[in-house]
């Protein structure tokens, strides 16, 4: 039997009907894959999927809060404020443990403006010397303020002592005294003058004399005598009123010399002093820094965690969180990967899932792109997405707000046929092997 069907399908006019089926099944079929093929081509023409960038979402306020982490490792020696607490920008929240208490920081920095030292202020130095007594117990900050204090008094005592300035005022006595005997030098000086003038004519008149031998040999001779004599103590005078110049000169040079030694040295000390000023300041500024956490803003403190004096905190570790006061505008802050952001443009649109709002249940905000960071950090780029519904989301339903609420973003780039998505990959494979 089966030998029989198989001799039936292998003859001939079997074989002769099934190879030229009816022409009429091969053109409606033709027709109908090629209909088909083009209502798959213009589907896919029409057809537009929008392009869509994701990235990570936070929720926050225009001005974010302000986190407050520990600068230093260490106990927290003191709480100022509890949960909820308002807060103006520069009060003191919490004090870390310090080998320097907070009343001795707080003392030292109450004295250390009053005695900086100003030139025209030098007579008033002395004054000030109390307010700096030798007060132990300032931990860390000792070696600084015993640094300043010794360079604050020893500039005072350098300005009160004033070795060069007494040594100068010294000198110039001494030269004062050197220009009234030069007066007095130049006194005698016409009065010799005078006289030598007057010995000069007595001794004409006696040489006169000698010539008409009216005068002897010996009272002509003493008469030159003494006109000579003369003339020797003129010069004598001379020669000592030059001497004293020459002294008073030199004398006015050492004084010159000492005041200007003076003020050398006295720019030293200021100097010194100024440096253990500055080195004190700028300790007591990383003080204040490390030690102390202030409020940056004005807002209300919320803890992130439990915390209570005598805790210890690690560096780094987050402390509180102070929330802005008054109205502030809320927006997304979306990390975006670098790749596909080349694509993202202020205007778009976005959605936004919330992790702890299910978008299923409660839908997704919607919001628009604001602004894209210009240059891109080690995870991507930033973009700001305004949200003109505030946390109200397509299903109607309004959010509570906390800040940095965890979401994902759907940033909706443009939208792309169905044709393109299936066409760009072979082009890119065209050109590449075309240019290769």
């Amino acid at each position: 039997m089966d030998r029989k069907v198989n001799d039936i399908r292998h003859s001939t006019p079997v074989e002769e009907i099934m190879g030229n089926p009816p022409s009429s099944i091969v053109r409606w079929g033709t027709t109908i894959f090629a209909i088909i093929f083009i209502l798959v081509v213009a589907a896919a023409w029409y057809l537009k999927l929008p392009y869509i960038v994701y990235g990570t979402a936070e929720i926050t306020t225009e001005n974010p809060p302000a986190n407050l982490v520990a600068r230093v490792s260490g106990k927290i020696e003191k709480l100022m404020v509890s949960e909820g607490d308002n807060v103006t920008r520069g009060d003191v929240l919490a004090i870390m443990e310090s080998t320097a208490s907070y009343e001795s920081i707080l003392w030292l920095s109450s004295v250390i403006d009053s005695v900086r030292v100003e030139p025209e202020d030098l007579a008033m130095t002395t004054a000030y010397i109390d307010v700096l007594p030798d007060r132990p117990g300032l931990g860390e900050m000792q070696e600084y303020y015993s640094g300043f204090r010794k360079a604050y008094l020893d500039f005072n005592n350098h300005i009160s002592i004033d070795i060069y300035g007494r040594r100068s005022k010294a000198l110039l006595d001494e030269i004062n005294n050197i220009e009234k005997y030069i007066e007095r030098l130049n006194s005698s000086e016409k009065l010799y003058e005078e006289r030598h003038s007057l010995e000069y004519k007595k001794y004409l008149r006696d040489s006169l004399l000698f010539t008409k031998d009216v005068l002897s040999l010996e009272a002509l001779e003493e008469s030159r005598k003494n006109y000579l004599k003369l003339g020797i103590e003129l010069e004598n005078v001379r020669l000592d009123r030059v001497t004293k110049e020459i002294e008073r000169s030199s004398r006015l040079q050492e004084a010159q010399e000492l005041m200007a030694m003076g003020e050398e040295e006295k720019e030293r000390y200021r100097s010194l002093m100024d440096q253990a000023y500055l080195n004190l300041t700028a300790r007591l500024d990383w003080w204040y820094q490390n030690y102390l956490i202030q409020a940056p803003i004005d807002g209300r403190v919320t803890f992130n965690k439990y915390w209570g004096e005598n805790q210890v905190a690690k560096e780094g570790e987050s402390i509180m969180t102070v929330v802005p006061a008054g109205e502030n505008r809320m927006l997304a802050r979306v990390s975006l990967p670098v790749k596909g952001s080349g694509k993202v443009e202020p205007g778009q649109d976005v959605n936004i899932k919330l992790n702890g709002y299910p978008y299923l249940e409660y839908g997704m905000l919607q919001g628009v792109v604001a602004s894209k960071s210009l240059a891109a950090t080690e995870d991507g780029y930033i973009v700001d997405v305004n949200l003109p519904d505030s946390l109200i989301t397509f299903y109607g339903k309004e959010l509570e707000f906390s800040q940095k609420m965890p979401g994902t973003a759907e940033i909706i780039t443009e939208d792309m046929r169905l044709i393109e998505r299936i066409v760009y990959p072979f082009k890119f494979l065209i050109e590449k092997n075309r240019r290769n």
